[in-house]
């Protein structure tokens, strides 16, 4: 029973360590000796109320017994709120070793009914698994009485779990630890006078509901790790300096208040940020009563170093059930609100049930849910007691609640505090952008009056760094010359051709004071070289802002696209008019009156018909396949096997022109990550056609593919050919650089953005893309590794 009550090995600790709660401990220290080897140990040491010798036999080795049953379920000395049940939970100790030694010292005080001696006991499962009935049992079971001291030193239980059934790698140990150091909830989520988690405004709770005590003069409850447990720094603080928003739920009440507040080290960078308050109401007899404080730290994906693996061990909003952590909920890969869900393919726009003329004026954006983030951007705890957790219920390995209507109400009110969040963090990203714009707008002017007030002469936009000596003071040195055009690169026709003389010269002077700080030892800019900085900014920032002027035309490409999608309808319909038109034909083929020449221009007609229908039916194949797939799906596994051969229906009459064989060797169940069809649609389009263009005729194309990671997939691309030099071969994914001379209507126009786009695709799904070293028989090879959304980095 012992060793089935439980998943996993941290929640039979873990009980344990509740037991220590139940008896009104304060401190306890849990302590771990080699537990990488056979010897393992596992020490539990609490100063709680102890067990007398009577009590031991009566309750702690009794199955099920209902020592903690009775009308108000609460501790003898400080009133906590038992958190076991049925007295199963010490069984648990089976689970982790084979034998478990207890010395328990009562608290007179508190057995003075039940005698004054402790207790001293040791049990081998072992040997008592050898034996038939319990009742009977003859050996591995060994109690007896302790005397109690005079003095109060001692008191409490230990228990000590020896012969540990694993052996616990370093992996393990991880895991294990990490769960451990979780079980409570950080004093980061529980106080709210957490100096780095200060918040803009006043709070609506003050100090959260974590458990049910009512005694006023409870201590507390303190777990001490050490020896192979010790966790070491918990980077809290550090991580607290990255926090941008607080969200706070209270649901005590009939109504659920909601509280989406900056930080205030937040706020100093930006100042748009300011609190807002929502409700809703929380009525029937089901609904749970419980608060929670959840910080975001949307860049939270992008920490590294130590703060990566906290960002891994301590992102996710966790449940807490009088002070203990109820697993899975929060741990890395469980997504019990759906937030993963929805940053991969939810609705761009919430529908949230609030209470509008209670809550703050806000306003929408319909495309709030592109701020949203996924698990790994939240750092929060749900605290709910047993008292008002109501309608929920434990499963039976205490690992996590029965799907029913009340947890479905927890995730429901949960979730809309989250989704506020988003709300709130978009409607303060627009006000910052329109800020940035208007700002952007007058240095803009500014800038432009200072140009205009000198004089200018349009040059080529390209410079070339030699142009000053990096020493040069600013404002000394040469003139650029005017005359004679400077070198550029190929990528630069996306840049404009000419621009300002003297907004030439002002960026070369601030190139130029940066390089003089740079070379300093200690670098300390003076008067003069900050204006000179300063107005290199503002004509930078002026080219930005150009650059920004450009998403119009990026958005008219978009409707290209949108267009093209229609397009395929037309396809479509002309492929039926084709098909007409053939079947009309064919009686001429037949007819013994029409002329010889006259039948031979019938069958021409009938050619070009047939080829031009055969062009017409691969296009809309292709297209139809990426452009017009199910737009509920969004983003979605995709086998890589049959987005292959979408591709190669468009290369078809390629390969067969260009004798290059296609082969694969990929898997029928190899899956992508999460991607829309249509970005691997023009993934594996881009790199194929490259393969076709360079293979040679006769040639060859060779893809394989392999599983990355868990869910992660590698795709491996092999032609024949002229080989890349791997050395150089980062310059085929810039934009432009090409060796293709060729215009091909299906191949490409041989403009180099291929790669260019495929790596940028890549790139945003936190990939990796380049030229490997090819394997026998191959000129180049192209590797694409597609990371699983839950292990990059």
């Amino acid at each position: 029973m012992g060793e089935l009550l439980v998943g996993r090995a941290s929640t039979a600790l873990l009980e344990l360590i509740k037991n220590a709660y139940d008896a009104d401990a304060s401190d306890v220290i849990l302590h771990a000796q080699n537990i990488d080897s056979s010897n393992g140990l596992l020490q539990i040491v609490d100063n709680g109320n102890g067990m007398t010798y009577e009590r031991f036999n009566s309750a702690f080795l009794r199955i099920a017994g209902r020592d903690k049953e009775g009308a108000t379920r609460r501790s003898p000395r400080y009133g906590r709120r038992y958190t076991g049940q049925k007295g199963i939970g010490r069984l648990a100790a089976h689970k982790l070793a084979s034998t478990l030694k207890v010395v328990s010292v009562p608290w007179p005080e508190v057995n003075a009914e039940s005698g004054r001696s402790g207790v001293s006991a040791f049990l081998d499962w072992d040997v008592i698994e050898e034996q038939d009935t319990l009742n009977d049992l003859q050996a591995g079971i060994h109690v007896e009485r302790l005397g109690i001291p005079s003095t109060p030193q001692n008191r409490g239980t230990s228990i000590e779990l020896g012969r540990l059934r694993v052996k616990w790698t370093s992996p393990q140990l991880a895991a294990f630890v990490g769960e451990l150091r979780t079980a409570q909830p950080p004093p980061a989520l529980t106080d709210a006078n957490w100096l780095p988690g200060a918040i803009v405004g006043e709070r609506i709770i003050d100090q959260p509901l974590v458990r049910d005590a009512t005694q006023s003069n409870d201590p507390g409850f303190n777990v001490t790790y050490s020896g192979d447990l010790d966790v070491g720094d918990d980077f809290w603080d550090q991580a607290g300096s990255n926090f941008q928003w607080l969200i706070e739920i209270d649901s005590l009440g009939d109504v659920v208040k909601y509280k989406i507040s900056p930080l205030q080290s937040y706020a100093k960078q930006e100042p748009e940020a300011k609190p807002y308050y929502f409700e809703k109401p929380n009525v029937g007899p089901d609904k749970c009563r419980f608060q929670a404080r959840i910080f975001t730290n949307p860049n939270s994906s992008t920490r590294r170093g130590p703060l990566a693996g906290f960002v891994q061990s301590n992102s996710g909003v966790r449940v807490y059930l009088e002070g203990f952590r109820v697993l899975p909920y929060g741990e890395h890969g469980n997504d019990w609100l759906g937030l993963d869900r929805d940053y991969r393919s939810g609705p761009r726009f919430y529908k949230i049930d609030i209470d509008q003329k209670a809550s703050d004026a806000l306003e929408e954006d319909k495309k709030e849910a592109l701020s949203a983030t996924s698990n790994i951007g939240y750092f929060g705890a749900v605290f709910l007691t047993e008292e008002n957790s109501r309608g929920l219920k434990s499963l039976v390995n205490r690992e996590g609640f029965v799907p029913n209507e009340a947890f479905s109400s927890l995730v429901d009110l949960v979730r809309t505090g989250v989704q506020l969040g988003v709300r709130v963090r978009r409607a303060v990203a627009n006000l910052v952008t329109e800020r940035e714009r208007a700002n952007a707008a007058a240095e803009t002017e500014a800038t432009d009056n200072e140009l205009r007030s000198a004089p200018s002469q349009p040059v080529s936009r390209e410079r070339s760094s030699g142009n000053k000596n990096e020493g040069d003071q600013a404002g000394s040195g040469p003139e650029p010359d005017a005359a004679q055009p400077k070198p550029g690169r190929q990528s630069d026709v996306l840049a404009p051709l000419v621009i300002n003389l003297r907004a030439e010269v002002i960026i070369d002077n601030a190139r130029a004071v940066a390089a003089r700080l740079r070379s300093l030892e200690y670098p300390l800019a003076e008067a003069d070289e900050l204006n000179t900085l300063l107005s290199g900014f503002r004509v930078a920032q002026s080219e930005l802002d150009r650059l920004q002027s450009l998403q119009p035309d990026l958005r008219v490409l978009a409707s290209v696209g949108l267009q093209l999608g229609a397009f395929v309808h037309d396809v479509n319909g002309m492929l039926g008019q084709a098909s007409t038109v053939r079947q009309l034909l064919n009686p001429l083929l037949l007819d013994p009156e029409l002329s010889r020449s006259g039948g031979q221009r019938v069958r021409r007609v009938v050619k070009a018909l047939d080829e031009l229908t055969h062009s017409l039916s691969r296009q809309s194949s292709y297209l139809t396949d990426v452009l017009v797939a199910d737009p509920r799906r969004r983003r979605s596994r995709q086998k890589l096997k049959e987005r292959l051969a979408v591709v190669e229906r468009l290369l078809h009459d390629q390969l067969a022109k260009r004798h290059v064989v296609l082969e694969d060797k990929l898997g029928e169940d190899l899956l992508t990550p999460p991607i829309f069809p249509a970005e691997m649609g023009v993934l594996l389009t881009n790199l194929l056609t490259n393969a076709v263009k360079n293979a040679g005729s006769p040639g060859r194309v060779f893809v394989d593919g392999r599983p990355l990671g868990r869910k992660g997939v590698t795709l491996l691309i092999h032609n024949t050919g002229v080989a890349v030099d791997l050395g150089e071969a980062n310059r085929w994914f810039l934009p432009f650089e090409t060796t293709t001379t060729e215009v091909n209507e299906v191949l490409g126009q041989g403009l180099g953005l291929g790669l260019p786009i495929t790596k940028a695709l890549v790139e945003d799904y936190r990939g990796e893309i380049s030229f490997v070293e090819p394997p026998a028989g191959y000129a180049t090879s192209i590797r694409v590794d597609l990371p699983d959304p839950q292990e990059r980095r």
